[in-house]
């Protein structure tokens, strides 16, 4: 039995709903991750690493509940065929706007994601080369010499050697 137009609308709207109240706890799980980065609070960073994961858990099976859904109706999940299938399910465009909510606080979350990303590496370079230093070693073990091979005993050299 394929499904209705106005069956396809009520189910798309509710899942867009739960995906987008999910999607914004996602948002606001990476400000509270970057806050926990930024005052070195890892036991806080790890519970929320934890309620990340759970949270974009959820996501994905109500992803797979959209995509179900579309092909219940008979159309492709693809990104090609996806305004067909909101043309054929919701000609008036009453859930448009939940599904652009949705890709804007998706592309909110990615943003935060990468900030978060680039943080969590710059503190981890920090911790690297600190540990170097501790351990009286040369952080930069990776420069080339003159000759182009990787010079991993640095010597004192004048500028005019390196």
């Amino acid at each position: 039995m394929t499904m209705t137009p106005d069956a396809c609308q009520f189910s798309m709207s509710m899942l867009l709903k739960q995906e987008t109240a999910l999607t914004q706890q996602l948002s606001e799980l990476l400000d509270g991750e970057y806050a926990a980065i930024t005052d070195k609070d890892f036991t806080t960073f790890e519970q929320i690493i934890t309620e990340k994961a759970l949270t974009v858990e959820q996501l994905d099976l109500l992803e797979q509940e959209r995509i179900a859904l579309i092909e219940s109706a008979g159309h492709k999940p693809d990104p090609d065929n996806f305004l067909y299938f909101m043309q054929w399910c919701d000609p008036a465009q009453h859930i448009m706007p939940h599904w652009e909510q949705l890709l804007t606080l998706a592309g909110k979350c990615r943003n935060q994601n990468l900030r978060n990303h680039h943080l969590i590496e710059l503190c981890s370079r920090h911790t690297r080369e600190t540990l170097h230093v501790l351990r009286g070693e040369d952080p930069h073990t990776d420069l080339y010499s003159a000759d182009g091979d990787t010079d991993s005993g640095h010597e004192n050299q004048t500028l005019a050697r390196a």
